[in-house]
């Protein structure tokens, strides 16, 4: 029977007249058999938080992230006959099958309250495709959900299987997030010194972008080298400067979790200033604004990148 299951999820036969052209599925994460695409959306670098452990009513009890190439499908089956167990327990045999370690399974009020509504909507994986096609039924909703990662761990797979409106069949939406390092390239240069005192002066503050972490850490990239250089010469230069260093995220996971991990990024710097050029911790302060301040939308990739930033803020004298 697993046999059976497996190669059922494995083909990708049976997509019908509504499957939406140019779409196609992950290479790893193909869909059941019987299915077609209704929405399909994809990024090549953003972050993705994917729960792995129910909302206990003020948040998830745990989740893992990846930063990668990022792919959000929706499919629906036009077969009545087809149940929401039958999709969930095909995937689940198939991924297992694969290689992929199960990281969470539940269904319903194992989820949340609302029968695993209120799970779909906190999760936010899953909102994009719920908007244009794939709304949770109002009964029988039937939402089941599994959170997987494949052997090599550079895959990771959030998949809610659920009752949609006006669908004959079940509806599934899938999160997936496909490691990969963000090509840091740039076509400008590191602002100077004299650009920050020229930011600082014009409007109180100035952003330096090509600060660089490592994915959901603290840790400063070698890359970022050239740029807190040229803050250790501004402050070099303007000896009774004091700055704020204000980390900044993208809205992508929880808030709590964002303004800690700006903080930290901040203190970072401030840390790195200190030790690597010997300038006074006096004169430095780390703040941590999360996603409270963005410059521009998080609706897209490039919007979220422009939002994560570091910013100098000079304190009054």
């Amino acid at each position: 029977m697993a046999g059976w299951v497996a190669a059922a999820l494995l083909s990708v036969s049976g997509a019908g007249a509504s499957e939406l052209e140019g779409a196609g599925d992950h290479s790893e994460v193909p869909r059941v058999a019987g299915s077609f695409i209704v929405f399909h959306e994809s990024s090549d670098f953003d972050r993705l938080s994917i729960p792995t452990g129910a909302w206990d009513g003020d948040q998830f009890e745990s989740f893992e992230r990846l930063e990668g190439q990022v792919l959000r499908l929706s499919y629906n089956f036009e077969d009545p006959g087809v149940t929401t167990l039958r999709v969930k327990r095909s995937y689940l045999q198939a991924l297992e099958a694969r290689g992929f370690e199960i990281l969470f399974s539940g269904s319903e009020e194992e989820l949340s309250s609302g029968a695993g509504r209120t799970f779909f909507r906190e999760s936010g994986l899953f909102d994009r495709g719920a908007r244009d096609c794939c709304r949770v039924a109002n009964r029988d909703r039937q939402v089941r959900y599994m959170a997987a990662r494949s052997e090599a761990g550079n895959v990771l797979a959030g998949i809610a299987v659920f009752n949609a409106r006006r669908v004959d069949g079940p509806a599934v939406s899938k999160a997936i997030v496909t490691a990969a390092e963000m090509d840091a390239t740039m076509d400008h240069q590191p602002l100077t010194a004299d650009e920050m005192e020229t930011g600082l002066v014009e409007d109180g503050r100035v952003a330096v972008p090509d600060i660089l972490f490592e994915v959901n850490s603290a840790a400063i990239l070698p890359e970022s080298a050239e740029a807190l250089e040229s803050i250790a010469e501004l402050m070099n230069a303007q000896s009774s400067m004091e700055l704020l260093v204000v980390g900044h995220t993208d809205n992508t996971g929880d808030f709590d979790y964002n303004v800690s991990l700006s903080l930290q990024r901040a203190q970072s710097v401030v840390n790195w200033l200190r030790d690597e050029y010997g300038i006074a911790g006096a004169r430095l302060q780390a703040a941590g604004a999360g996603m409270m301040a963005p410059v521009t939308t998080n609706r897209t990739e490039e919007g979220r990148a422009q939002n994560r930033r570091v910013e100098l803020v000079e304190r009054g004298r």
